[in-house]
């Protein structure tokens, strides 16, 4: 797939979300529902076999649930949902390639800042190796984000980000509309620090890449990473999910009916 075809798909989705607004009006939680159906309606159709992209929960080893998440990406080969009702499904965090969060637009700094304790939850549950995204259809500018950032209240006296509460943040956050794609970084600019960073990159008629190219390429390379991990002697020990059971027993009974 060319860079042409990413700016026809990037026109095509932004689109659909034209047309969900033309006939659905003031109705948010709906709008919300349909933007998240049409991406992963697009990733279904482009991304490798052997994972389901779906919406729902996920459950970590002590049985404890994350909020509702708008796409899971997982591996539907070595893994089924430990629970389905129509089209949500709770699987185990070991389970799980990716997630995104879908956002139509975000307005306002405390749009963003619920954004980010919604990370912040999320985490506690996901395995650490899962990769999570942020996509924004009509996003803030660059400038706008660094701005709702450094305005983010953190509890206690400290008000900057840290290395503790920098793993909760989202890997990657890719604007549509205002297009740029942002990966978690070390970044080098006046001082070394950590943040984000973003490369903007041209194909070979000087046109801009896609940002929908590179978010989809980034979630392909998770992908086959972790294709390429199931190689390893290791795997299998590394992703065993086994929810912690305090069961004890009671007893033992049989039926015998012949020898041996």
């Amino acid at each position: 797939m060319n860079n042409e075809f990413y700016r026809l798909k990037t026109a095509e989705l932004l689109n659909e979300i034209l047309q969900i607004k033309t006939f659905i009006k003031n109705h948010n939680p709906t709008i919300g529902v349909l933007t998240e159906e049409i991406l992963r309606k697009f990733l279904s159709t482009y991304l490798p076999k052997g994972v389901a992209i779906e919406q729902g929960f996920i459950i970590d080893e002590e049985g404890n649930l994350s909020k509702q998440i708008d796409i899971i990406i997982y591996d539907n080969q070595l893994y089924s949902p430990l629970y389905r009702v129509n089209d949500i499904v709770v699987v185990p965090n070991k389970s799980v390639i990716a997630i995104i969060e879908v956002k139509t637009t975000v307005k306002g700094k405390k749009a963003f800042h619920d954004i980010i304790n919604y990370f912040k939850s999320v985490s506690k549950i996901l395995d650490n190796r899962t990769k999570t995204h942020l996509f924004i259809y009509n996003a803030a500018t660059t400038f706008k984000l660094n701005e709702y950032f450094q305005n983010y209240k953190h509890p206690g006296d400290y008000q900057k980000f840290d290395h503790d509460t920098f793993h909760y943040l989202p890997d990657v956050i890719t604007g549509i509309q205002a297009s740029y794609h942002l990966r978690k970084d070390h970044v080098v600019f006046e001082r070394d620090m950590m943040g984000y960073t973003a490369y903007n990159y041209v194909d070979s008629t000087d046109k801009d890449i896609s940002s929908l190219e590179l978010f989809f390429k980034n979630i392909y390379s998770s992908i086959f990473n972790y294709n390429m991990e199931k190689i390893d002697s290791n795997f299998k020990v590394s992703r065993d999910f086994n929810i912690v059971n305090d069961s004890n027993l009671k007893s033992i009974f049989a039926i015998e009916l012949f020898d041996m």
